[in-house]
């Protein structure tokens, strides 16, 4: 069983290893996850997630982030993942880079999913060893093998 409980597609992973912004990693985030047939209008999508963010910052503290939408043009929840070793200012709550962003796209009637694959996140990701494992990992490959089949 994945450990977010749910199985996310390496061509959904990304690791930023540069210097960037909060925008640009949403950005690239939600250009991967435009190619995934379940999110069926792409501008809407992204306006969506920058209009969210907009409302207050999804940095949650702890170096993740969890952005999320929720609307009608996403036909299953995905699931999108940026790792930036180096840390990006996303405003968190508690004011310290973001090394781990978790992107949830889920379409409107699938609320109570949501909530049970947000809480299976923060809980798995409340265990240190993993969230630091995963920030060191050397690719989206290995990402995906450690979330996947742990």
């Amino acid at each position: 069983m994945p450990i977010f409980g749910k199985e996310i597609p390496e061509s959904q992973i990304c690791i930023i290893r540069k210097k960037t912004t909060k925008h640009d990693v949403l950005d690239t985030l939600i250009n991967m996850m435009k190619k995934n047939p379940a999110i069926t209008n792409h501008d809407l999508f992204k306006k969506a997630v920058f209009d969210r963010e907009e409302v207050t910052s999804t940095g949650i503290g702890g170096g993740i982030a969890i952005p999320h939408v929720r609307m009608d043009e996403v036909k299953e929840i995905t699931i999108g993942i940026a790792i930036v070793p180096e840390g990006v200012d996303f405003d968190s709550i508690d004011n310290q880079p973001v090394h781990l962003v978790v992107l949830f796209a889920t379409p409107k009637n699938k609320d109570k999913e949501y909530l049970q694959l947000v809480a299976k996140v923060m809980q798995a990701l409340r265990d240190e060893n993993l969230y630091q494992r995963l920030i060191k990992c050397p690719s989206p490959y290995h990402v995906a093998i450690c979330l996947n089949n742990d």
